[in-house]
């Protein structure tokens, strides 16, 4: 039983790190187009950015995550909504 809650909490904070690390990767495709003079790059960036918003969105309320972690998570989520507004 013990196991079983120790095996399932470890899989939260995996979880919970793959969606802090989709927002990471989604702030960086976003600071790249901003600096990109190219078309190309500022499109391909801009996609890379927004599905690693809609997956952060999709997954993120599959977990309970505790205070610090949950603050930690919106403010990625909010700084990628503000940087993805811009560029459109």
């Amino acid at each position: 039983m013990i196991s079983n809650n120790i095996h399932a909490e470890r899989r939260t904070l995996v979880s919970i790190d793959f969606v802090a690390e989709e927002l990471g990767l989604g702030i960086k495709c976003c600071e790249v187009a901003l600096s990109s003079a190219s078309a190309a790059t500022w499109d391909r960036k801009i996609k890379h950015a927004q599905r690693a918003h809609d997956i952060a969105q999709r997954f993120v309320h599959r977990f309970r995550i505790s205070g610090r972690e949950a603050e930690r998570i919106n403010h990625r989520i909010v700084h990628l909504k503000t940087l993805l507004e811009e560029l459109k």
